[in-house]
């Protein structure tokens, strides 16, 4: 079953997925190190939250979709970075993606599969973005709100996802990608 099977969703994360750069994002690693990475996708993410919020109610329509598709590009990207940093390796299967996606955001890997993963994942990204809806209505404010509020998400899920054990970035070893254990 693909991520297609699950409709719209699925298909977007698969997509995000499929068209990151690994290797442009091995290299800047190599480049800036982790942090330095995890800061630069938090900043860009940063920039559509400001972007989005700043016109107030007139950019809200179509700046909070760019918003929203960019700040889990970044996440998908901070999350990638990370698995490289941890192995060394630059390419996983997309299953073995979003189950460590879903520990960045505190949804337990299961055995329940990659549709309720997937499921889960996308509730709890939709859950911590679309909280900060309302700042975004007041011009200034908002740009202030999305902006601020993107870089901590991103940060967040970067910090979270260097505490974790090396098991869980690899899926090769028994209990890969569902311990959930910090270093």
């Amino acid at each position: 079953m693909g991520a297609e099977d699950f409709g719209p969703l699925g298909s977007s994360f698969e997509f995000i997925h499929r068209n990151l750069d690994s290797f442009k994002i091995k290299q800047e690693v190599d480049k800036r190190g982790i942090h330095g990475y995890i800061d630069h996708c938090a900043r860009l993410a940063a920039a559509t939250g400001v972007a989005a919020g700043s016109g107030g109610g007139l950019t809200l329509a179509l700046g909070i979709p760019a918003d929203i598709a960019n700040t889990v590009a970044q996440q998908f990207k901070v999350t990638l970075a990370v698995i490289y940093h941890r192995t060394g390796r630059y390419a996983v299967s997309f299953e073995e993606f979003m189950k460590i996606v879903a520990l960045s955001v505190g949804v337990e890997a299961s055995a329940k599969g990659l549709e309720y993963l997937v499921i889960k994942v996308a509730q709890e990204v939709l859950k911590r973005l679309s909280a900060r809806v309302v700042g975004r209505l007041i011009p200034l404010v908002g740009a202030v709100v999305g902006g601020t509020l993107n870089y901590a998400f991103i940060k967040g899920i970067g910090s979270s996802l260097l505490v974790f054990a090396d098991d869980i970035f690899d899926d090769r070893t028994e209990g890969g990608s569902g311990s959930l254990r910090a270093a």
